[in-house]
């Protein structure tokens, strides 16, 4: 899997809370020097938990989630 499909994590944004870590329902991400990293990328569900709960918004992933059973789609 490319590296542009998985959570990008920013270093210089992160304050190493771990709260993605401990919340991500898929186990990808790790600690590395107090700053959170993706360790499993195979295992990644892009569930979006870590972007939503960053305190810093230092996650962010790289799709957009359209719900097409509405009538126009509604993006997210």
């Amino acid at each position: 899997m490319p590296s542009d499909f998985l959570p990008q994590i920013d270093p210089a944004r992160c304050i190493g809370c771990e709260l993605c870590v401990k919340l991500c329902p898929s186990g990808a991400l790790g600690m590395l020097n107090e700053v959170a990293i993706v360790t499993a990328a195979e295992d990644c569900d892009y569930a979006g938990i870590c972007q939503e709960i960053c305190p810093t918004e230092a996650i962010s992933l790289a799709y957009v989630i359209v719900f097409s059973g509405e009538k126009g789609g509604r993006r997210l």
